[in-house]
């Protein structure tokens, strides 16, 4: 009678362990676009030349936000740019209570041709973005 109690005991707690979980309530990233707030670079750059373009901001609302990197799309004279960031999403998820900011993010970009070359950076929102017209000479 024990032995059985015990083999109850153990495949209840088995059937527990297995079936209690439910994998979809796992914690997970998401990727959002960072609203950037103000961008920072030279006005005047040299062709082929690496220049930086430095980025503030809010990321997120709490610790469970955070930067993840650049993504540029060059189109003619001009270079779009998303700042892509990742949120944790998931059930009973705990964040820090703390402001992540951007804080001067540093982008590298090479201007291809002399003229003028337009950056614009993309916010979340219909037609919401920063923009900014630099110089690029020989």
């Amino acid at each position: 009678m024990k032995t059985s109690k015990t083999i109850l005991f153990v495949l209840s707690c088995l059937f527990l362990t297995l079936f209690s979980c439910n994998p979809s309530e796992e914690i997970t990233e998401q990727e959002y676009l960072i609203t950037v707030d103000s961008i920072q670079c030279q006005d005047t750059v040299k062709v082929l030349t690496p220049f930086k373009l430095v980025f503030y901001g809010i990321i997120g609302e709490n610790g469970c936000y955070r930067f993840s990197r650049f993504h540029t799309e060059n189109i003619k004279n001009m270079i779009e740019i998303q700042t892509i960031g990742l949120k944790k999403v998931g059930p009973n998820l705990v964040c820090p209570e703390l402001l992540p900011l951007l804080d001067g993010q540093e982008l590298e970009l090479k201007a291809d041709s002399i003229g003028e070359l337009k950056l614009k950076v993309m916010n979340p929102g219909v037609n919401r973005f920063i923009t900014k017209n630099i110089v690029v000479v020989p």
